[in-house]
């Protein structure tokens, strides 16, 4: 067998994710090609012998033909679609697909609740190959929500004491309408700038509504609402087929963050979780590392997941041309990006 290459509108995309063991929506084409939208890259799906491959296409820079892939934001990248563990065979397979379309380089994320790191183990060794492991990351229960007090169970004290503040002073509201995406996208962008997040965080119009197009009813969006002011909200997905939900995207305002819509938004996430009958609602971990966004996420209890990716060096003699470009640069490279020509 030879990789396969697959586009966004290929129906053997979706039947591939559909008969895999643990399917997840971040590997569905109409999660991915939201990025090719939001104008990261172009959506291809590379299937090789026991794995799917979601990648986004990129230029190389410095004006070379030819191009190196990175997984679409999120937790997703490789996804088992036979045995237990990706295969020799299937790197093999990934790096003659690579060469042929002149691919340098390939960035996948290896998701938390698939197995992380695990889902390359024994693959230490392989020429081109190496895997990286980020930080934490925590998925609760979602079928532990108390009958009585309509909390998750494991939450901290402060945790439970900022949700019966924000259900005193908040109201939700449910919807991914043109409107309602646009609402949320103001509110997100808002935070995202007062963290001073890069640029690559803040997506355009047309995202929101790809994402709302590509997974229709397996993608929620809930606002916090003080009175008729919007002061908070999140974006959820999940898979159809999956025992997984996620908790994408979310922001608040500066009356949000005093009213605790942030808990009130997790805790709406985990009840639609519920609702859809998932296993697991994962809310990822932090921006670098166990920080304190993963502190905020850890006091709604659950599980601590590892998160990691994988880096392939597909081409190695373009590989280091690209890296010696790189060089003559005189911004001093990022430690340790990857790929290094880019940091």
């Amino acid at each position: 067998m030879t990789a396969e290459r697959l586009g966004a509108g290929d129906r053997r995309w979706d039947e591939l994710i559909a008969a895999a063991p643990e399917p997840d929506a971040y590997y569905r084409p109409g999660y991915c090609a939201a990025y090719e939208a939001a104008r990261h890259g172009q959506v291809v799906a590379v299937a090789t012998e026991h794995a799917l491959w979601p990648l986004l296409l990129r230029p190389l820079p410095f004006g070379e033909k030819g191009s190196d892939a990175a997984t679409p934001y999120g937790y997703g990248g490789l996804l088992l679609t036979g045995t237990d563990a990706v295969t020799a065979t299937d790197l093999d397979q990934l790096r003659t697909w690579c060469i042929a379309n002149e691919v340098v380089s390939v960035l996948v994320r290896l998701h938390p609740l698939l197995g992380g790191p695990a889902q390359v183990a024994g693959l230490a060794g392989w020429e081109g190959l190496e895997v990286r492991e980020f930080g934490p990351t925590i998925a609760v229960d979602p079928r532990e929500i108390d009958g009585e007090t309509g909390r998750l169970a494991g939450m901290s004290k402060g945790r439970k004491a900022d949700l019966t503040i924000a259900r005193r002073e908040l109201e939700l509201s449910s919807g991914t309408g043109e409107e309602a995406l646009e609402t949320f996208r103001v509110i997100y962008d808002g935070t995202m700038e007062r963290l001073g997040a890069g640029e690559f965080y803040l997506f355009p119009p047309d995202y929101y509504l790809a994402l709302a197009e590509g997974l229709g009813e397996d993608l929620a969006l809930a606002l916090a609402l003080r009175g008729d002011e919007h002061v908070g909200g999140a974006l959820f997905l999940a898979d159809p087929d999956g025992r997984f939900a996620h908790y994408h995207l979310s922001g608040t305002t500066d009356a949000g963050r005093e009213l605790k819509a942030g808990t009130l938004l997790v805790h709406a996430g985990a009840e639609w979780a519920a609702e859809r009958g998932a296993e697991r609602f994962h809310l990822g971990g932090g921006t670098s590392g166990a920080d304190s966004l993963f502190a905020f996420k850890k006091s709604f209890g659950g599980e601590q997941l590892t998160y990691g990716f994988a880096t392939l060096v597909a081409d190695a003699g373009r590989y280091e041309t690209l890296v010696a470009r790189r060089s003559e640069e005189p911004e001093p490279p990022r430690p340790g990006f990857f790929p290094a020509y880019r940091a």
